[in-house]
């Protein structure tokens, strides 16, 4: 939306009552709506693949996040 347009919706919705303006927000919030679950929802598979290398071995990774951070606390037990 250009500024131009912001403009104009915003001087519009300045001669609304404050009951006006509470009407239009429940209907942009009802079309909204619509417009999100009308959406078919996207595969994980499809959105994450080619993100990561093939050989990526994702226990290993996952092991070393969780348990990464005991090798630090040994290794500087009084920070």
């Amino acid at each position: 939306m250009n500024t131009n347009t912001l403009q104009m919706v915003e001087q519009l919705v300045d001669r609304l009552t404050t009951d006006e303006q509470i009407t239009l927000i429940e209907h942009l919030a009802i079309r909204l709506r619509k417009t999100i679950h009308s959406e078919p929802p996207k595969p994980l598979y499809g959105i994450w693949r080619d993100k990561f290398p093939a050989d990526l071995d994702i226990d290993s990774a996952l092991k070393q996040i969780r348990h990464g951070w005991e090798l630090e606390w040994e290794a500087n037990p009084k920070a």
